[in-house]
């Protein structure tokens, strides 16, 4: 079985068609482009889907950690989850597609992925 987080990035970008869109490209990018960008470092920066709660958002208690802040690099990409646009409703569907864990925001800036 893939990941957690491999898994969660392609459940949210089926869901959302600018999630994880690089920067630096002008023609759309294909979901599995799109997924990778989300679960790659860039830079000095983390990854946007990472395993576990290495921040510890949920005492530790995650699966994973989507992280919402774009970081501004010239090869950055699009945030995965928008807390003030379609989030919520992106976050549900990828939800129903992983089945066995769900997405619940922390706050505007952090989503976590728990165990269902």
């Amino acid at each position: 079985m893939k990941p957690i987080e491999r898994r969660v990035a392609e459940a949210i970008v089926k869901h959302s068609s600018r999630a994880g869109q690089a920067w630096s490209v002008t023609e759309p990018q294909t979901e599995e482009e799109r997924a990778e960008n989300l679960l790659r470092p860039t830079g000095r920066y983390e990854a946007y889907i990472v395993g576990g709660d290495p921040y510890g958002w949920v005492d530790g208690n995650a699966a994973a950690t989507i992280l919402m802040e774009p970081k501004g690099t010239k090869d950055d990409c699009e945030i995965p989850l928008e807390y003030y646009g379609n989030g919520f409703d992106v976050s549900c569907k990828a939800s129903e597609e992983l089945g066995d864990h769900r997405i619940e925001f922390v706050n505007a800036a952090v989503a976590v992925v728990y165990p269902s």
